[in-house]
């Protein structure tokens, strides 16, 4: 009988034990999250220099679907919803690879080429980082900051392009005058 109380006590000792332990769990993934909610006005207050594609250039790359897309999924991304950032990373590098694939010859240069190997870079590099739990709140929009900084070198470059051809063909016409 003895033995049979022994054991009654101890089990109620491991029980009362695991029930504090799975809610302490609890309580530190609920702070885990709150540290790393994002929102868009996380995302709004970070600083830098955004390039938008010129007239020019918007009309030139009017048919590049997939730069309709992602842009779609900045504006997306600005407004803290990660979804197309958080996919599986083979779903990410299909549509890089596509958006290379469909990139029109009119922008193929070597600079271009240069930041978009950067973009797919920080793209790769933020969905790694949206993917972690436990990664702190300032990492993430340090990596967000990144992806949107080389997405706006990318629409400096690409704008660049167009505003040399536009120089080289004035200063053409001028000299035919």
């Amino acid at each position: 009988m003895r033995h049979y109380i022994f054991y009654i006590v101890l089990f109620l000792i491991i029980c009362s034990g695991c029930n504090t332990s799975s809610q302490k769990s609890d309580e530190t993934t609920e702070v885990s999250e709150d540290l790393n909610n994002i929102t868009a006005k996380d995302i709004e207050s970070l600083r830098f220099t955004d390039y938008a594609l010129s007239a020019e250039s918007t009309k030139a790359l009017e048919n590049w679907q997939k730069l309709q897309e992602l842009n779609e999924q900045i504006s997306y991304l600005q407004k803290a919803d990660f979804s197309f950032f958080r996919n599986e990373k083979k779903v990410l590098k299909a549509f890089i690879n596509d958006f290379k694939t469909e990139m029109p010859e009119a922008i193929k240069t070597a600079p271009v080429d240069s930041r978009m190997t950067a973009l797919e870079t920080k793209l790769l590099k933020l969905n790694s980082i949206l993917r972690l739990d436990n990664v702190d709140k300032t990492t993430r929009l340090k990596t967000i900051k990144e992806f949107l900084v080389a997405m706006s070198n990318l629409n400096l470059q690409i704008n660049k392009k167009f505003e040399l051809e536009a120089n080289l063909v004035d200063k053409a016409q001028m000299q035919t005058e």
